[in-house]
């Protein structure tokens, strides 16, 4: 099987004279997440029915090497779609609310133990899903969108109606899920949530008015844009500039003094680097505090003004 999971080539979508997606081009890998950033309206779950095929549109798009138009089914029953607004039937149980898809789409019943235990919903499998928590009835709809195993995901803001328990333990299986080599697409208006996808070492795409406007790893958009982290190392009683000369003479030129802290402008991989040439300098920072940059600022140099 190729690497290459979807590839989507000069992708136009009308609505009249509106074009809700327009000269779209890239692609996705097997065993890799992408954040699909963009804010509501942008055309991110038009670009997603594009790709299931239930969409007409201009240009091309390939799932596995097979043409969505031409394949629509088939290609359907690669890739898991959770969508945006997605419910499980609140008058039954977690165990049959599975049994019920597992149903419909030909899946052995034996898959839904499995799946019970990739989504960690053993203990609750008779509860009725009413009664499961916006986390819970979330994990519980990626795991029908799992029943068939399928090698691609597609989430549609999966995480933006749950608390941060909830994010935490959907963000967990997701990493699982790349553990076994899938292609995941996670489309987000939320800028913290695509700053996460670092985490999993995946990249980013940005869209904007149908088109898009951005694409790669998140250090990517932060070299390009000059968005650093920042560390403010407090001083306390000791003398600050031979500090500054060490951090200078390794190359943290832009050290500079700020009442009682010192600010180090950095990149993500450099802020041991700034903490060890304090200490071999012969200071030892009481406390110390990191800001990381915020995608935000590169999201609207790329989008420019409303």
């Amino acid at each position: 099987m190729s690497t290459t999971a979807i590839a989507v080539n000069h992708v136009t979508k009308k609505y009249g004279k509106f074009k809700a997606l327009d000269d779209v081009s890239f692609n996705c890998e097997h065993g890799k997440i992408y954040a699909v950033l963009g804010p509501n309206g942008a055309g991110k779950t038009t670009m997603f029915r594009c790709m299931l095929g239930l969409l007409n549109f201009e240009g091309n798009i390939n799932v596995d090497g097979k043409d969505v138009r031409k394949t629509g089914r088939w290609v359907r029953e690669r890739i898991g779609y959770l969508p945006q607004h997605s419910a499980p039937y609140e008058d039954i149980s977690v165990v049959d609310n599975l049994k019920f898809y597992a149903g419909l789409k030909g899946v052995d019943s034996k898959r839904v133990d499995e799946v019970l235990k990739e989504i960690k919903l053993v203990r609750f499998k008779d509860r009725k899903a009413r009664a499961l928590s916006g986390g819970m009835k979330q994990r519980l709809m990626l795991g029908i969108s799992q029943l068939s195993d399928p090698p691609i995901l597609i989430l549609d803001e999966p995480t933006a109606n749950l608390d941060v328990q909830g994010q935490l333990r959907f963000r967990q299986l997701l990493s699982d899920l790349l553990g076994k080599g899938k292609c995941i697409l996670v489309s987000t208006h939320l800028l913290r949530e695509a700053h996460e996808i670092r985490l999993f070492h995946g990249n980013v795409l940005v869209i904007n008015r149908g088109k898009i406007v951005g694409e790669g790893g998140v250090d990517d958009f932060m070299g390009k844009f000059d968005l650093r982290d920042h560390l403010f190392i407090d001083v306390g009683n000791q003398d600050p500039q031979p500090m500054l000369n060490a951090l200078k003479k390794v190359g943290f030129n832009n050290a500079e003094l700020n009442k009682n802290q010192i600010i180090v402008a950095c990149g993500y991989n450099d802020k041991f680097t700034v903490l060890q040439t304090l200490n071999q300098a012969g200071f030892t920072p009481g406390s110390f505090r990191v800001e990381e940059p915020s995608l935000e600022a590169a999201f609207m140099k790329m989008t420019g003004p409303e």
